[in-house]
């Protein structure tokens, strides 16, 4: 037996945001959606079957007039949900309030880092880019991005949890830098702190300086609906 039409359309309305909600959290790949778990369940949840549901898409698979019908009308769902979200929510913001032009790190400022401190604003997701350049010559121990979350508890340390660390190269190239954490509800963390350019210690040479530099730091915030 086949999911009726209108089910059918909930049904993979449902399962488009489950896919956009995993690929956020980094948990998703193509290919995954006989094996989630979660998809059965939102097939279950509607009163239906896998095998009714794989039946269900074969069948329209096979006409594909039909089909592209069930799918402007998912993307009509799916349009009006996102409609409905930012009317309700704050809009996009930009969170970072340093200085976001390029950052020299030579001579008596060689060994500056670029720390981050930044008040974040709550669930949804978070987008961190920037633009480094690290020269051949630049002395310091595996120079990377070291940025994680913090909030207050009893102790002076607080609670953590690392966000991003990503190793920067050395050959004097400008490459950009970019990545995106959803907070959901329920987690404490107040703020994102770490370094932009951080970097061990030279245990070889007690004048070491980095080389690098820094530019278009951006820490974007995108309100999200659960």
């Amino acid at each position: 037996m086949l999911i009726p039409k209108k089910d059918f359309i909930s049904i993979l309305t449902e399962i488009y945001l489950s896919k956009a909600y995993f690929s956020h959290e980094g948990i998703y790949n193509a290919g995954w959606q006989d094996t989630i778990p979660y998809n059965r369940h939102i097939v279950e949840f509607h009163g239906y079957n896998w095998a009714q549901f794989d039946s269900t898409v074969s069948w329209y698979c096979s006409r594909p007039i039909k089909y592209q019908e069930i799918y402007e009308a998912v993307m009509a769902n799916l349009s009006v949900l996102d409609i409905m979200i930012y009317e309700e929510l704050d809009p996009p913001s930009e969170l970072w309030g340093g200085v976001n032009t390029a950052h020299f790190l030579f001579g008596d400022r060689g060994r500056d880092s670029i720390a981050a401190n930044v008040l974040l604003r709550g669930v949804g997701s978070y987008v961190l880019s920037a633009k480094i350049r690290v020269y051949p010559q630049d002395e310091s121990v595996e120079p990377r991005i070291e940025l994680y979350l913090w909030g207050a508890d009893t102790t002076a340390y607080g609670f953590r949890d690392t966000l991003w660390i990503a190793p920067l190269r050395k050959d004097g190239l400008m490459y950009e830098y970019r990545m995106e954490r959803t907070l959901l509800p329920g987690n404490e963390f107040t703020h994102l702190r770490g370094n932009w350019l951080h970097s061990n210690r030279n245990d070889r040479d007690t004048l070491w300086t980095k080389h690098a530099e820094i530019t278009d730091i951006s820490v974007y915030h995108i309100p999200r609906k659960f």
